[in-house]
Order: C-alpha cells, then structure tokens, then sequence
C-alpha cells in the first residue's frame, strides 16, 4: 500500500515501516495486559519476527498499516490497520492495539478508530467497515461505538482466552452513516 499519513487534533497515523519497530513496540505485543486481546498473544515475540510482520503488511495490497503517534511529541503509541479490504465487495476491517498503557483512557483509540474510518469512506470508497472485539473487551466495544460502529451481532464462546472461552463482539459502519466530526 501507499505511504498514508493521516493527521487528527492530536495524532499522526502514518504507515508502519521495518524502522518504526522498537524494542518497546515488541515488549507491548510481549505484555500480557497488552495483548490479552491480540491473536498474536500465544506466541513470544522478538524484534526480527516483528519486523518481518510489518514487512509482510506493508507488501499486502488488501491491508493499511498505521502506526499511531503523538502530534506533540511523535511519541509511538500502538497501532492501527485496515485489512482485508475487499474492492469487489467495498470492505474492510478495522484493527488497533494501544501499546503505551500510559496512553489508555484518553480517547486516542477513538480518535483513530475515527480517521481510519474517514479514510475508508473517503478515499478508498468503502461502502462498509467492521470490527471485532472480545465480549470483555469493553473499552475497544465502546471506542467503536463512539465512532458510530454499531453492533451486528455476537458469536458465543468464539474465542480462547487462555483461561477460557469468551464472546466476541461483531460491529460495522455504513458509509452511509458516518457521522464527520464539524
């Protein structure tokens, strides 16, 4: 995909390359609390399979790579994609992860969520986004809602979470419906 760089009041999302991971981006996906709601979680992380994750995203067509960072301060706080955009069916679906726990409850999720999805409707001409997230998940489910994502369903007991099973929340956006912010 193209080099994107979308700025908001107070991110920058730009695309993730093999210079932007860190040692500290591969101790996020390493902590538990996390990546409780990562699929990656299962498996111990090091700097040379992460960059080969960003080198794999940044070669796929169907999948935008963002990593979020501070507009004061450049600051790398988490990450956020767009993939398995579908042209064919004007698809796709949004993923993030907020790495810097010092950063949690601020709204960047939000805020993202927020551009991402301006970018999908705007841009790429996508007619729908969705998301998932886990049934206790409760501060992704409600970052989405935020935005205007609503929930189009639940699949029961859908994934392993290490102590158990758990739902997982279904959530989509009509572009229909988006609501930009004035």
């Amino acid at each position: 995909m193209a080099l994107i760089r979308l700025i908001t009041e107070r991110l920058i999302l730009r695309a993730m390359t093999v210079d932007g991971v860190s040692l500290e981006y591969v101790s996020w996906l390493n902590d538990p609390e996390v990546n409780r709601y990562l699929e990656s979680r299962f498996i111990e992380h090091n700097f040379e399979d992460v960059a080969g994750f960003v080198r794999r995203l940044q070669a796929d067509d169907s999948t935008i790579f963002l990593g979020i960072y501070l507009k004061d301060s450049d600051k790398h706080i988490g990450n956020i994609k767009l993939d398995s955009i579908d042209s064919y069916h004007s698809r796709g679906i949004v993923g993030l992860m907020l790495g810097d726990k010092q950063e949690w409850g601020k709204g960047f999720a939000t805020e993202a969520i927020r551009e991402i999805t301006k970018y999908a409707f705007n841009e790429l001409g996508l007619k729908k986004v969705s998301a998932g997230c886990y049934e206790s998940n409760l501060g992704s489910k409600k970052a989405f809602e935020r935005v205007g994502y609503e929930v189009e369903g639940f699949l029961k007991s859908h994934v392993e979470t290490g102590s158990g099973r758990e739902g997982l929340w279904q959530l989509g956006m009509l572009s229909d419906s988006f609501r930009l912010e004035k």
